[in-house]
């Protein structure tokens, strides 16, 4: 076979490779060497074909000789059920598990804040990751004002993994606003690289929110974090009802920083 035929045969057949998302979780292709065998060509046509797929955008110089594997990114939605749905919908086995025990504790001085209510009010803590097909895809820690609760709701949460809280407030008291808050960032700490079993420095995208009923009360504030190496986020909302701003919470916007999501 000539030698042009073999490296347009080759890229073809790693660019496909790439698109299907062979390389996953670390996104880092084989050795040259390796792909020679795999491919049973020699280093020097491995070469050819990594250069043709770095011209496609598909393929970048890491750490030394190592490539780094640029494949497409899914969209998805961070709202807890309609991830687990869209996820099992293409086949993909979802485990939920807890990161810690669900607990009460007493609000933080930056949670109370959060909340508008005083400092150590009760709160229901839950922490859950997302494991799809064997790979942490996501977590999530959540607090609800834990007067708002009845008191066999903590037990339920800690006996079903994927019980619904939310929708229990949702039936006294309804979410009139939603505050929305997105950081894209890195991992940093060794905590959450064992929550995600990924590396320091894996692209994450984390998603605050804020939800607030008629009277201004704040029923939860929930935290997801997904790896930003196979997901962009999607909105959770039929176009035409997203969340609007409204004048109450407005200054309360304004006036928030970083450091009080932490």
């Amino acid at each position: 076979m000539p030698k042009s035929q073999m490296i347009e045969n080759v890229t073809n057949q790693l660019r496909a490779d790439i698109l299907r998302g062979s390389f996953r979780p670390y996104n880092v292709l084989p050795t040259r060497r390796a792909l020679a065998d795999q491919f049973q060509t020699t280093p020097d046509t491995i070469a050819k074909v990594i250069q043709n797929l770095e011209v496609e955008g598909l393929l970048s110089k890491g750490k030394g000789r190592a490539m780094r594997v640029f494949a497409q990114r899914e969209r998805v939605t961070t709202n807890d059920e309609t991830f687990r749905d869209s996820m099992q919908a293409q086949g993909r086995n979802v485990k939920v598990e807890h990161v810690a025990t669900p607990g009460v504790i007493p609000a933080t001085p930056q949670l109370a804040k959060l909340f508008r209510v005083a400092p150590g009010t009760l709160l229901v803590e839950r922490a859950r990751r997302e494991i799809v097909d064997g790979i942490v895809y996501r977590y999530s820690k959540k607090r609800y004002l834990a007067s708002l609760l009845e008191d066999d709701v903590l037990e339920q949460i800690r006996k079903d993994y994927t019980f619904n809280v939310r929708k229990i407030l949702e039936e006294d008291v309804p979410v009139f606003r939603v505050w929305e808050r997105l950081i894209a960032r890195t991992i940093t700490d060794k905590e959450e690289a064992d929550i995600l079993q990924a590396a320091r420095g894996v692209p994450v995208m984390e998603q605050w929110k804020i939800n607030y009923t008629e009277d201004k009360i704040v029923t939860f504030i929930s935290l997801v974090v997904f790896n930003a190496a196979y997901f962009v986020k999607t909105y959770d909302y039929i176009p035409g009802n997203e969340p609007k701003l409204s004048n109450f919470i407005k200054n309360e916007i304004d006036e928030k920083t970083t450091s009080d999501f932490h």
